[in-house]
């Protein structure tokens, strides 16, 4: 498994803006952990299902990004 942190570093690594990833990937790991069961970043993992999931909503963000410039 992989840590929250890591997707972080990934999502970041496509260019986006690190604050505005962290909010929208934190909102989206409320909705699928509960916000109850949250960790740290650095100590948070992530099964392979829903780190994957999380990284394909960006990956696909930024195709699309890429296809209007």
């Amino acid at each position: 498994m992989r840590t929250a942190l890591n997707l972080l570093n990934e999502i970041n690594a496509m260019g986006f803006d690190q604050q505005n990833s962290l909010k929208r990937m934190d909102k989206m790991l409320d909705k699928k952990l509960g916000i109850e069961g949250r960790k740290p970043l650095y100590d948070e993992t992530l099964s392979e299902g829903i780190y994957e999931d999380i990284l394909n909503i960006f990956q696909r963000e930024a195709e699309e990004k890429m296809r209007m410039e």
